[in-house]
């Protein structure tokens, strides 16, 4: 997890304590939220491999994220997405995204969306 100071600055959760806490506190959160699966794998005696655990926690964290930052744009009353992000914003990571896929079949780069 990445903090910023009041400057811009990273500050690195190695060197910052109250990040290290965030992040447990997300890890536990994760934990909660994957307790019934888990349980219900170990019921029906299934196992996953390790990356699609690595998956699964990663969509966890992710839903954690999305109702976190949900809330707070409601706390704060913004009615408009615009707010937050805009069409730059969306091209920058339209861009960032197709970048990050590779079609394993060919080295030809994916279509254009």
């Amino acid at each position: 997890m990445k903090l910023v100071d009041q400057e811009g600055n990273e500050i690195t959760s190695k060197k910052n304590e109250e990040a290290q806490e965030l992040e447990k506190q997300l890890a536990q959160s994760a934990q909660k939220l994957l307790e019934p699966l888990m349980s219900k794998l170990q019921l029906a005696n299934q196992q996953i491999g390790q990356e699609q655990l690595m998956q699964i926690t990663s969509m966890a964290h992710q839903m954690i994220f999305n109702r976190m930052i949900f809330n707070l744009v409601r706390k704060v009353g913004i009615k408009d997405m615009s707010e937050l992000v805009g069409e730059d914003d969306l091209e920058e990571l339209k861009t960032s995204f197709n970048n990050q896929f590779k079609f394993s079949k060919s080295e030809q780069e994916p279509p254009e969306a």
